[in-house]
C-alpha cells in the first residue's frame, strides 16, 4: 500500500529541499526516520567529497547502502558540483524508504545520476563486487553498529583503492555501558571512564583493520572523530599485504589510572606492564585491543579547511571548530592524560590547561587539547615529566 499521504512534511538541509514521511511522533519510532541531528555528520561528508573528488576528469561513484530517507545522497547530488559525480547508488531494504527515495529522486530530477536498489545493504554491496563495478566510496551509516559491513564494503573498494566511511551510533556498547556486547560485538574491552570515546573510536578502527588484514589490505585513517551520540571514520583503501602487517603493530591496549590518569600503552605481543599505577599504586584499568596510529591525513585536514568557506553548509561553525581542533591536535600521540585527576593528585588550583601547554611547548614538549575531552592533554611528556611542569606554578 502506498504511503503517499497527508503525512509528508518538506524539510530543507543545506540547499537541498526534500520531504520526509511522519508516521509517528518521535524520529526513532517512524518506520523510516529522519535525524537532523546528524546534520554535522552530513556536512562532512560533503566536504570530504569535496576534497577527494578533486579531479574532473575522473567522477566519482559513491554507494549509500543503508540510506533511509536518502537525504544524505540527495545533498551530494544536489549541493556538490555535477561534475564531481559519475554515480551514487541509493539503497534500503525497507519499502518505504525506497519509495521515499524514489519519490525525492522523481520530485529533485536527479534520475541521470542515481540508482536506486531495494536490497539488503550487505547484498547491495555484495552485488557491486561480482559485477566487478568501480566504486570510489561506500557510506554506512547504520542505526547501531556498522561492523558486519565492514569486510564485504573493503573487498568491495579494494580493486581501486577507493575511501570507506562508517558511522557508529552504539556507543553505549563501545563505551562500556554494555561491556559484555562490546566484547562480543567488537572483540575488545572498553572503558566508562576519561578515555572512553577515543578508546571507542580506535576499537572501531581495529575491528575495522583486521577485516582488511585479512584481505590483504592496509587501510589509511584520514579522518576519524567522536561528535555526540557518533563516531565518523573515514578511510583510504591500499591494497598491500606488505603495509597490512606493519600496521597490524600498531595495535595494542591502553593502561590507565581512573585516580590519577596516568596511563600507558602496549602493542598486542608484549605483556611487560604491571597491573598497578605507578604513581598512586591504584589497580590500573585495560582496554583494547585498539588502534595505537594515527586518526588523520593533516593534508587531507587542510584541503578541508581550504574549501570549507566555498560550501553552504548549515554547520559550518561547528565544523570549523572541530577542523581547527584537530588541526592543532598532536597526532598520532594516542590518548591524553585528564588534567582535573593531575592537579587533584597535587592539591594544585588555579591552573589553567593553556597554561600547562604553553609550558610543555617553551620545554619543548609536543602538546595540544584533544577533541575527546576538553580537560584533556594530548602530549609526548611522561607523567613525571607533565607532574614536573605542573608543579611549577
Amino acid at each position: 500500500m502506498s504511503t503517499f499521504n497527508d503525512s509528508w512534511k518538506e524539510v530543507m538541509e543545506g540547499k537541498t529541499k526534500f520531504i520526509i514521511y511522519q508516521d509517528a511522533e518521535r524520529i526513532y519510532d517512524a518506520s523510516v526516520f529522519y535525524n537532523p541531528k546528524m546534520t554535522i555528520n552530513r556536512d562532512f561528508t560533503l566536504l570530504f567529497l569535496t576534497v577527494i573528488a578533486e579531479d574532473p576528469s575522473h567522477p566519482i561513484t559513491i554507494v549509500d547502502p543503508l540510506a533511509g530517507t536518502g537525504v544524505r545522497s540527495f545533498r551530494i547530488l544536489v549541493e556538490l558540483p555535477t561534475e564531481k559525480i559519475d554515480k551514487i547508488i541509493i539503497g534500503d531494504k525497507n519499502p518505504k524508504a525506497v519509495e521515499i527515495i524514489q519519490k525525492n529522486i522523481s520530485d529533485l530530477c536527479l534520475e541521470k545520476k542515481s540508482e536506486t536498489k531495494r536490497s539488503d545493504a550487505y547484498n547491495t554491496i555484495s552485488s557491486l563486487i561480482e559485477k566487478k563495478e568501480k566504486i570510489d566510496v561506500i557510506d554506512i551509516d547504520p542505526f547501531g553498529s556498522p561492523i558486519s559491513f565492514l569486510e564485504v564494503s573493503v573487498r568491495a573498494l579494494m580493486r581501486f583503492e577507493g575511501y570507506l566511511l562508517i558511522t557508529a551510533t552504539d556507543l553505549q556498547v563501545l563505551c562500556g555501558k554494555h561491556s559484555d556486547a562490546c566484547m562480543r560485538i567488537y572483540n575488545a574491552l572498553p572503558t566508562r571512564h576519561f578515555l572512553c570515546h577515543e578508546v571507542a573510536l580506535r576499537i572501531l578502527i581495529y575491528n575495522l583493520l583486521v577485516s582488511a588484514g585479512r584481505l590483504g589490505v592496509a587501510i589509511e585513517p584520514t579522518f576519524c572523530y567522536h561528535h555526540e551520540h557518533f563516531l565518523r571514520v573515514k578511510v583510504k583503501i591500499t591494497e598491500s599485504k606488505e603495509k597490512a602487517n606493519e600496521q597490524h603493530k600498531k595495535i595494542g591496549f591502553v593502561y590507565f589510572c581512573t585516580e590519577c590518569s596516568f596511563y600507558k600503552i602496549q602493542q598486542i605481543e608484549k605483556s611487560d606492564v604491571s597491573v598497578h599505577c605507578p604513581v598512586c599504586m591504584k589497580k590500573l584499568e585495560k582496554a583494547g585491543p585498539l588502534w595505537l596510529g594515527e586518526l588523520y591525513n593533516k593534508k587531507i585536514i587542510n584541503k578541508m579547511f581550504d574549501v570549507l568557506d566555498d560550501l553552504d553548509l548549515p554547520t559550518k561553525k561547528q565544523v570549523s571548530q572541530i577542523l581547527t581542533q584537530v588541526s592543532e591536535e598532536e597526532d598520532p600521540q594516542p590518548f591524553f592524560y585528564f588534567i582535573p585527576f593531575v592537579l587533584r593528585l597535587l592539591q594544585k588550583g588555579g591552573v589553567s590547561i593553556k597554561q600547562i601547554i604553553e609550558q610543555l611547548k617553551s620545554n619543548n614538549f609536543k602538546a595540544s587539547r584533544t577533541i575527546f575531552n576538553p580537560e584533556g592533554i594530548k602530549t609526548n611528556a611522561s607523567y613525571v615529566e607533565l607532574v614536573e611542569i605542573i608543579n611549577k606554578f
